[in-house]
Formats: C-alpha cells, structure tokens, sequence
C-alpha cells in the first residue's frame, strides 16, 4: 500500500434520516444527477491478529457529471426488516481504529471509475471477534424539489459494508420458532433464528411447501445476516424460479396474479445455516 492510505478520522458524520441498505443502487434523479454504483456492496475478510487484510471497491459514475465525493468510516446496525442504521459514535468494542482508507475526499468524473483501497489491522493482542464497519461514500449537498416552490437539502450517500473475521469463530445458529408474519401486508412463513456463535451467518436453501389447497410451492429464506448475539426473523419468500413446481400442477394463466397462500403451510427440505446443513421440517400457521 501506498502513503496515500490516511487513518479515518473520528469526527461527526451527517446522515440521511433514511435507512441505506446493504446492496445500494444510485438515488433518483430527482435528487440530482448521483448515480453512483458500488461493487462488490459488502466485503466479508479473514485476518490474524496483528496481520493487515486489504480490500478493493470498485465505483462508477454513469452520471453526465462529475461527483464529488467523501468517504469515512461509520458504525452499522440492522433494523428489525433489514436496513442499515449508521452511526459515528464509536460502540465499546468497534475496530474502527483498526481501519485505514485510501483517502478522505476525491471527484469522479462523469461515465468515469475508481479502484477505491481500505486496509485493516487487528492489533496483535486481539481476542477471536468479528469486526464490522462501514465506508460511507457521500455526495455534496444537493437540492431536492419534491413540488413547486419547495426545496430541500439532501446527501446523497452510498456504505459499503464490511466484516472481517479475525481469528478461528464460526456463526452458531439455531431456529427457535417457526412463524407467520404480516409483511407488506401479505401473511408469510417466518423463522426467528438465534445466533450464539462469534461470527455473523445467513441460511440459505430451497425449501418446498404444500398449503393447505394443496398447491405446491418453492421457498428460498431472505438472505439477511444474522449477527452474533442476535436474533432475527428471516422470510421464507416464494423462488418466483421454481413457480414451475405449481406450473405443472395448475398451469396458470397470463396475468393472473399467482394465489394467496392458504395456511396452514408445511415446508421441509435442507437448509444451510453457514456451517452445516440439517433437514427442515415445519407447520406454518397464523
């Protein structure tokens, strides 16, 4: 690494009193002429105490001008539902100290990209622990005009999310309870999902279910983290990929907007939980 990499200072941040999400897209173009994207949107590392891990995001600007942008590092928390919650005060146990960015300020020029380079450095006494902190790109202030004769300052920002791993910890999750849960205003399949281990984990599988009509289904959980200490609700949402089940049961019609599910539900199939894969087996019922 070069000299450019400078320490992230500690000093106030200014947020958006909206969540950002992990997987960020460009803001409207109401809210001026940003349309930034971000690659890869999280970074997930391994690191030995006292040994520097390095990591590169990749920025594009596919706007017609150039952005000016700032970086600093943030603390990240999830909502309930998913969404990022930042924060520069720093927690009792961030490793934010630990994070050194390439640079504090630059401008991408229009159609233009960046390789944009952070590095971070556990210090040699470092127990086992997961790190996780945020790189927050943000935008100079702009003017929103949501309606005439009102104009309202917004920033426009970006977080790339990272974890790093530092020492031999896994995830260590448990399903507590299986659920139906109102979400978006349409009743769906839940599991509340403990994690006691030291790193964060995400299920992943492909689950098929049978409603009490009788109609087949196939679900895939959201892939949100679970973090240590925590537990979460994750979704069981309907693969729109393997609709082909039910196709071959009840061809459907074009237009027409698949049925609701009809509870009870029973799903079963082999999930993932990160570390090892068990058989599911559940009755889903409001």
């Amino acid at each position: 690494m070069t000299s450019s990499i400078v320490t992230a200072p500690a000093r106030r941040l200014v947020f958006l009193a909206f969540a950002i999400v992990c997987w960020l897209a460009p803001l409207p173009a109401q809210a001026g002429d940003f349309a930034l994207s971000l690659a890869p949107p999280r970074f997930e590392l391994t690191a030995n105490p006292g040994q520097t891990v390095r990591g590169v995001a990749e920025l594009a600007n596919a706007a017609d001008t150039a952005a000016d942008l700032r970086f600093e590092t943030a603390e990240w928390d999830l909502t309930p539902d998913g969404g990022v919650v930042l924060g520069n005060t720093l927690k009792p146990d961030s490793c934010r100290p630990w994070v050194s960015i390439e640079r504090r300020q630059t401008v991408l020029q229009a159609k233009g990209q960046l390789r944009y380079r952070f590095e971070v450095t556990p210090p040699a006494d470092t127990p086992p622990m997961e790190c996780r902190f945020a790189i927050v790109i943000s935008s100079n202030e702009q003017r929103l005009s949501p309606a005439d004769g009102v104009s309202v300052p917004v920033v426009a920002q970006l977080a790339l999310i990272v974890y790093v791993t530092v020492g031999d910890i896994k995830p260590n999750l448990r399903i507590v309870k299986v659920d139906v849960a109102d979400i978006n205003g349409t009743p769906t399949p839940v599991l509340m999902v403990e994690n006691t281990g030291l790193a964060h984990g995400r299920l992943s599988a492909f689950l098929r279910g049978k409603d009490a009509k009788g109609v087949l289904r196939e679900f895939a959980p959201a892939t949100l983290p679970i973090l240590p200490g925590e537990t979460r609700r994750i979704a069981l949402n309907v693969d729109k990929g393997g609709d082909a089940i039910e196709a071959r049961e009840r061809p459907e019609q074009p237009g027409r907007e698949a049925d609701p599910i009809a509870f009870p539900l029973t799903i079963s199939g082999t999930i993932n939980d990160s570390v090892s894969s068990f058989q599911f087996d559940g009755v889903f019922e409001p």
